[in-house]
């Protein structure tokens, strides 16, 4: 079955590469409507990113520790119990799982721009677990 973690942790280190490069991209000279659609863009990657990071969690776990839990927050309380994580990344974790299914669910322009101000931080804890698989 490591075959299986391989193809998991190689697709989430891709989809944080995408999102880093997006992250990167200096926005200050382009049109607002350029900008809106480049936001929507990395918010898509960010929800990607996260939804790759619980399921790649979830194959290292069970693969790794035996451990088989089935939902996103499980995956990731268990990940901080064998303290692959601090607590402040793990509570970080819980928001963002938290965010990423506002995103998908319900949308309102303030909601989307106080995700958004927040999900633009996020490459580094991104790093750090793909590090720790």
């Amino acid at each position: 079955m490591e075959g299986r973690l391989r193809y998991k942790k190689e697709q989430f280190e891709a989809a944080v590469a995408d999102f880093s490069v997006s992250i990167k991209l200096d926005l200050t000279n382009f049109d607002p409507d350029v900008v809106d659609s480049v936001k929507s863009g990395r918010v898509q990657k960010f929800e990607f990113c996260v939804e790759l990071l619980w399921k790649t969690v979830k194959v290292f776990l069970h693969e790794i520790h035996g451990i088989d839990e089935n939902s996103p927050k499980m995956v990731i309380k268990s990940f901080y119990t064998l303290e692959y994580v601090s607590a402040a990344e793990y509570e970080t974790l819980m928001e963002l799982l938290d965010d990423r299914n506002k995103l998908s669910h319900v949308y309102k322009k303030e909601q989307f721009n106080e995700i958004y101000e927040r999900l633009i931080q996020t490459l580094p804890l991104f790093e750090k677990v793909v590090g720790k698989l």
